[in-house]
């Protein structure tokens, strides 16, 4: 019975101390809190100036994540970090926009 305890306090603590990960809210490979996400230096997208640093259509920071495609929208350039979300975008940008303005 003490074994039994044990291993059901060991696999309570165990499980307590996972950092839960934020799952993307398309179907992508990777989480928005992956190590191995944060933006590629040699990347040339991530070097441009963009309207916000927010993905409009997942919520991503693509200033910390990077930027892998883009759009000009009314004069204005937004980076997304994947056509996924850049086409999700598109189909209401201006409820999108709207939504995002502070």
């Amino acid at each position: 019975m003490k074994k039994i305890l044990l291993i059901a306090a060991i696999t309570a603590v165990l499980s307590c101390n996972k950092k839960e990960e934020k799952a993307h809210p398309h179907d992508h490979p990777h989480t928005m809190e992956s190590e191995t996400m944060y933006k590629d230096p040699k990347n040339p997208l991530n070097k441009l100036t963009y309207a916000s640093n927010i993905d409009f259509s997942c919520n991503m920071d693509v200033s910390k994540y990077g930027v892998s495609d883009t759009v000009t929208y009314k004069g204005k350039l937004y980076g997304f970090c994947s056509t996924v979300c850049k086409d999700d975008f598109m189909k209401k940008p201006d409820e999108y926009l709207a939504k995002n303005q502070k």
